[in-house]
C-alpha cells in the first residue's frame, strides 16, 4: 500500500500521440496523478530533439507553473543525448524535482550495483551510439553491453507483441557475455507485459526506462509505493541513490 498521498507529476511525452505510453499510464498506482503532456518539438523523426534545449526548457518550466506539478519526468535518451548539458541547465531553473530516462535507469542499475549490463533500444546505429558515449561518459561505474537487435528506426519495434520482446531478449542474452542486469531504454521496446518472467528466466534484474522514471521521481519526492507485476524495481522500492 502506498504512503497516503496525492502526488501530481508531470511527464513530457516525446513526439505526438506516442500510444505505448498508455501500457505505463495503467501501472500508475492510486495516489499518483501522472499528468501527460506533449513535449512539442518532434516532428517527423528522434533527430528533431537535436539542439532543442531551449524548447524543452520554457516547455517544462510553463507546465509547471500551470499545472502545480510536484515533480517532473523528461522522458526519452533521445531527447537528452542530443542536448548536451540539458540535465544541468533545467536544474538551474525547475524548482521542482525533476528525472530524465537515462539519470532514472542507471540510478536503478546502481540501486541493484548492477556493474555489467545489457542494453536494449529500439533505436538505429546512430541514435545507440549517442546513447551509448552519453552512457559512457557519464561515470556511473557501471559498463554498458549495446545488444545487436537490428532496427533501422524505433518504427520497427513499434508493433511488437510481448512474445517477440521476450525471444530477441532472450536471443541477446544467450549472445552476451556475463551481466548483472538488463537495461531497456526506450518504450516502444517495451518488457512490461512480460517483465517478471524474464527476470525469473535470467535470475537478474530487468529495468524498464518507465517505470525507473516513476521509482527515480517519487524517490526524490520522498514517497514510495509497492506495485506488483512490472518488475522487481517497483515491487521492492530500493532506496533512491545508493551506489
Amino acid at each position: 500500500m502506498p504512503i497516503s498521498t496525492d502526488l501530481k507529476i508531470g511527464f513530457l511525452k516525446p513526439g505526438t500521440g506516442r500510444s505505448h505510453y498508455d501500457e505505463f499510464a495503467a501501472m500508475i498506482p492510486e495516489g499518483i496523478n501522472l499528468d501527460m503532456q506533449e513535449l512539442g518539438v518532434m516532428q517527423s523523426s528522434l533527430t528533431d530533439f537535436a539542439a532543442r534545449a531551449d524548447a524543452i526548457i520554457n516547455r517544462a518550466v510553463t507546465l509547471t507553473a500551470q499545472s502545480n506539478w510536484q515533480g517532473i519526468i523528461i522522458p526519452g535518451a533521445p531527447v537528452e543525448v542530443q542536448n548536451q548539458g540539458l540535465r544541468d541547465r533545467l536544474s538551474s531553473v525547475l524548482e521542482i524535482p525533476f528525472v530524465t530516462a537515462l539519470e532514472a535507469g542507471c540510478s536503478a542499475l546502481n540501486a541493484y550495483n548492477a556493474r555489467k549490463v545489457l542494453l536494449l533500444t529500439p533505436f538505429d546505429s546512430h541514435m545507440n551510439s549517442l546513447i551509448t558515449k552519453h552512457l559512457s561518459e557519464a561515470e556511473t561505474g557501471i559498463e554498458f553491453e549495446l545488444a545487436d537487435l537490428g532496427f533501422s528506426s524505433e518504427q520497427d519495434a513499434i508493433d511488437l507483441n510481448h512474445e517477440i520482446v521476450y525471444e530477441i531478449t532472450k536471443k541477446a542474452v544467450a549472445k552476451s557475455s556475463r551481466i548483472d542486469a538488463l537495461y531497456f531504454q526506450g518504450a516502444v521496446l517495451s518488457p512490461l507485459q512480460v517483465i517478471d518472467e524474464m527476470e525469473a528466466e535470467f535470475s537478474i534484474p530487468v529495468i524498464s526506462s518507465n517505470p525507473a522514471m516513476l521509482w527515480a521521481i517519487v524517490s526524490k519526492l520522498g514517497h514510495e509505493f509497492r506495485i506488483e507485476g512490472k518488475g522487481k524495481l517497483v515491487r521492492e522500492w530500493p532506496v533512491f541513490g545508493r551506489r
